[in-house]
């Protein structure tokens, strides 16, 4: 009990901030999740092909009408909800501007991540980006924050849709992308699953660890619900797709 009591001392957030701040938020990313995934299923399957379905990687392509206009409204959407998170960010305005950032960054993966590798130019696809070969995108992207860190470039909305877009990349990165590296030891539903629990449980308790211990303020809050959000999806992912 004295070691509870402790611990319970170095607490950074109080109960109420705690609810407010980061388990409230944490529902309210899950409820942008599903409504971003009842609009793309609701339309990637509608209307005709636009062309002819084809082999990328070890995925068959499905170029709809329909997905195509998703794709368009996903990459509208992204803009103007990323201009709604920066101007809100420089009115302080931490709720807004982190659910806009947020969302921007789900509809930007859908339509990079889900999208954009179904459709040809000049019969040239785009492969998919959880794939092995945009490691090197991979590591630019991370070189790209790092030098935004450091440099004071993003406000808080922007760093919400570019923290969105990545952790849901990588969410996926994680299984897919690793995959081909220890494809000899082991199989593909056991690498999934493994990969996606070790990764999700870890992900999981430095959230935790962070929001009790690391932050004090609702932005770190915000960012630890985030955190939560997506390791709590990466588990749900591998074991589904594994």
């Amino acid at each position: 009990m004295k070691k509870l009591e402790n611990y319970s001392k170095h607490i950074r957030s109080t109960p109420k901030e705690i609810v407010s701040e980061y388990l409230l938020p944490l529902f309210a990313e899950f409820g942008i999740l599903i409504l971003c995934m009842i609009a793309f299923s609701s339309l990637v399957k509608l209307g005709s092909l636009i062309q002819e379905p084809a082999m990328v990687g070890e995925n068959l392509t499905s170029p709809t009408v329909g997905r195509l206009v998703f794709g368009i409204l996903a990459l509208v959407l992204w803009f103007v909800f990323s201009w709604a998170a920066s101007k809100s960010a420089k009115k302080d305005k931490h709720y807004s501007s982190s659910f806009f950032g947020f969302a921007a960054g789900i509809l930007l993966w859908q339509f990079i991540g889900e999208i954009s590798w179904h459709y040809s130019v000049g019969g040239v696809h785009f492969v998919p980006f959880e794939s092995v070969t945009t490691f090197p995108i991979a590591c630019l992207f991370i070189l790209l924050m790092i030098y935004g860190k450091k440099h004071h470039s993003f406000d808080w909305g922007i760093w919400c849709m570019l923290l969105s877009f990545a952790f849901n990349w990588m969410g996926h990165y994680v299984m897919e992308g690793t995959y081909p590296f220890v494809a000899s030891f082991v199989d593909q539903h056991t690498w999934y699953v493994c990969a996606s629990l070790v990764s999700g449980l870890l992900g999981f308790v430095y959230s935790i660890i962070f929001l009790l211990f690391r932050v004090k303020t609702r932005r770190g809050r915000l960012l630890a619900s985030m955190m939560t959000y997506i390791s709590i999806g990466v588990i749900t992912f591998g074991l589904i797709e594994g």
